[in-house]
């Protein structure tokens, strides 16, 4: 059996070096209580969102330093769990574009980077597995431009053709990540599309977001125009089983995105249906007892972010057969739900994330 976990663990700043002086000490209590969340459910394969590194791919000791100074020590009580294998992807976020993208004549970040960020890496994500990566077969379409996407809800009106020729789908990465477990491998699809929010009438970034859950089913699919940034013209091998991971920043029923993106996804034939629509969708005991303010229709133990929305997914093929799945979220009675709040029992973003770790335990017959 292997265990496959999303948890978006909010370590992004402001400043590009932040989160590397911060895990270079080991006196943060809110990474020692995403530490032990992770001692916790002990995943086999962990996608980090929103954990800033180098723009371009790779570490720049931010990873190293949390894995030494805090997976890799007792929290709580909890035993050390170590990642032999790593991979940091490059990523759109705070990249800036050459050309205005908001039209205000003005080329700066946040607004006018390829993906919204304040610094090239901000907000990306990496991924933490005991199994080896296989580095040189990793596929990404980071460089895809929104334009050559068929019949997408790119917003033309809006941005100009200049600024069309330059503007990439994804606004972090969309990459396949190939891990030998068992003797076989698992391409693991990873991305974190932009918030449906922020925009304006023209609702770009809730279009991009349709678009970037579009694009994984295009690369589930093979789509005739995708070509990805290693030049191959294919998606991924569905010979192989596959596992989608991310904060997808989409809610089926509630939430401000544009439901048919994420829709599609879970709808997909070769999505194991049970945990992406079904009874083993992941569910905790504790989503309950978070207060929102919006009305909400979906079920609050399906959630996994704050504001009562299922944002964070773990998406297994149907090459897999399903055993158990979850979602962090502790309740009133269980000594972790410390973890999650602040000093006065109150569930906080600035205490813990303002999302939930969700994971997903699979076997694959060979």
């Amino acid at each position: 059996m292997i265990r496959f976990a999303s948890f978006n663990v909010a370590m992004s700043a402001d400043s590009e070096t932040a989160i590397l002086e911060q895990t270079a000490t080991l006196d943060s209590l809110r990474f020692k209580k995403i530490a032990a969340t992770i001692q916790s459910v002990r995943p086999d394969v962990l996608l980090l969102c929103e954990f800033d590194h180098l723009g371009e791919g790779g570490d720049n000791g931010a990873l190293q330093n949390f894995c030494r100074h805090y997976l890799n020590r007792f929290q709580y009580d909890l035993s050390p769990i170590h990642y032999p294998y790593s991979y940091c992807p490059s990523s759109n976020t705070g990249k800036l574009s050459p050309v205005d993208l908001n039209n205000d004549g003005i080329i700066s970040l946040p607004e006018d980077g390829l993906g919204f960020g304040l610094f090239h890496g901000h907000y990306g994500f990496v991924l933490l597995s005991k199994y080896p990566i296989k580095t040189d077969e990793i596929q990404s379409w980071q460089t895809l431009l929104w334009q050559q996407v068929p019949n997408s809800l790119l917003p033309t009106q809006y941005y100009s053709p200049q600024a069309q020729s330059v503007l990439p789908l994804s606004s972090k990465n969309h990459v396949c990540v190939p891990i030998e477990y068992d003797e076989q491998i698992i391409n693991i699809l990873c991305c974190h599309p932009t918030p449906p929010v922020f925009d304006g009438e023209e609702r770009r970034n809730a279009k991009r977001n349709h678009d970037e859950l579009r694009l994984l089913v295009d690369i589930i699919d093979g789509a005739d125009y995708l070509v990805s940034d290693q030049g191959q013209t294919s998606g991924i091998n569905l010979q192989q089983p596959f596992v989608v991971m991310g904060d997808l920043n989409a809610d089926p029923i509630d939430g401000d995105g544009i439901k048919a993106g994420i829709d599609a996804l879970l709808n997909h034939p070769l999505i194991e249906k049970s945990v992406a629509t079904g009874a083993k969708v992941p569910a905790s005991l504790g989503g309950k007892y978070k207060r929102v303010y919006q009305k909400r229709n979906g079920k609050p133990d399906i959630w996994t972010h704050v504001s009562g929305l299922r944002l964070d997914y773990v998406l297994p093929s149907t090459h897999c057969h399903i055993q158990n799945s979850g979602v962090f979220w502790p309740d009133k009675k269980d000594p972790k739900r410390v973890w999650i709040t602040n000093h006065s029992g109150k569930e906080t973003s600035a205490a813990y994330s303002d999302h939930r770790l969700v994971w997903v335990d699979v076997t694959i017959s060979k």
